[in-house]
């Protein structure tokens, strides 16, 4: 394995992911500078609707696997797998805010009160401004594992391990990748080895650690990707695509 080879062709493949965001974006109207009339400055949307929101997702997980791509290059698998929690979570939640859409672009009513929750929590001014988690992980997985469930029969799927719910599917990657996150046990024991045995605080490289971390951020591209190609479908944005090369090709290649 050519590692700064494999890790050249991981980032080739985020670039049109990158690319789609700057174009996407550049379609909205730009945020405003914003002063909370305290210590707090920066940018907000005036009118945000549910563009903006998958928009803002969408950037939190691309930035999450280029990030991803600089710990690997040094072997910090810990700290790529809790950023694998974040892109996990940004593309679960525009999935679930895009899930039921109609036709008309009208979203379910859950959807509707997380995304109107997610632009209400605009204040940093004081720590009371901080608003708790607006929607619960756990519908999320519900919502998108019934809808995966109900492909899976249409199909009539009948395989004993895909009939296992996709909720739970959904819900043991998130709590896998979350156990990084709350540094447990077994997973921080992970850093431990070697000769002598020693505890590797400074990444991983060069262990068989990089195979596996070029293997998530393969499998987690490919997630981020699948769900920007869902928002151009929802949210009609195949004009912006079919305008651009380089967006032009990596849509032809789904």
């Amino acid at each position: 394995m050519n590692f700064e080879a494999e890790l050249a062709s991981l980032r080739s493949r985020i670039e049109p992911l990158e690319r789609f965001i700057h174009v996407f974006a550049a379609s909205l109207t730009q945020p405003l500078f914003y002063h909370s009339g305290h210590e707090h400055y920066g940018f907000r949307y005036g009118k945000p609707d549910v563009r903006h929101f998958c928009l803002l997702k969408a950037v939190r997980a691309v930035s999450a696997l280029n990030a991803a791509l600089e710990l690997a290059r040094s072997g910090f698998a810990q700290e790529i797998a809790v950023l694998m929690r974040t892109v996990i979570e940004c593309t679960t939640h525009i999935e679930f805010v895009l899930s039921g859409s109609q036709l008309d672009g009208t979203l379910s009513p859950d959807a509707a009160k997380y995304m109107n929750a997610f632009f209400a929590d605009y204040k940093r001014g004081h720590a009371s401004d901080i608003k708790r988690a607006q929607v619960r992980q756990s519908i999320v997985h519900d919502v998108l594992g019934k809808e995966l469930d109900m492909i899976r029969e249409q199909r009539e799927r009948a395989d004993a391990d895909v009939n296992v719910p996709a909720a739970v599917r959904y819900s043991n990657v998130y709590l896998e990748f979350s156990n990084y996150v709350h540094a447990k046990y077994p997973e921080v024991m992970d850093l431990y080895g070697g000769k002598p045995g020693h505890f590797h605080v400074r990444g991983m490289r060069g262990t068989p650690k990089d195979a596996e971390n070029l293997q998530r951020l393969d499998t987690f591209i490919d997630t981020a990707s699948t769900t920007l190609r869902l928002v151009v479908n929802y949210l009609k944005l195949h004009d912006l695509v079919k305008l651009d090369a380089k967006l032009a090709a990596w849509w032809s290649a789904s």
